[in-house]
């Protein structure tokens, strides 16, 4: 892409598009997944997809290997990003802080 800019239809599919509603072999919860992004959606189970309780249902992001998480929101124009240096393989503990973690910053803005 020359001069690194995006277009913004190109921008707004790949936030705004959902193409797999498939749900998670875990929770049973709808993959919300977009081009490469998870969406948060507004069933009430963002948490269950990395970005804590309190975005909004626009937000888009990732969550990685072990506890690491990135999302964006469009409705406060906040971002987060979350990196560790180590792989937590502990399946509570793990999804509980990114959860919480997400949660609390989702509100800095209010």
């Amino acid at each position: 892409n020359p001069g690194g800019m995006w277009k913004p239809e190109v921008l707004a599919d790949a936030v705004g598009n959902v193409r797999n509603h498939f749900p998670d072999p875990m929770t049973g919860v709808p993959a919300n997944r977009t081009l490469g992004l998870i969406q948060a959606g507004g069933d009430g189970k963002s948490n269950f997809r990395g970005m804590g309780r309190t975005v909004s249902p626009a937000a888009v992001g990732h969550n990685g290997a072990g506890g690491q998480i990135a999302w964006g929101d469009p409705a406060t124009g906040l971002s987060f990003g979350y990196c560790t240096n180590g792989l937590d393989r502990n399946v509570v503990r793990e999804p509980r802080r990114g959860t919480a973690l997400s949660s609390l910053a989702a509100v800095c803005t209010t």
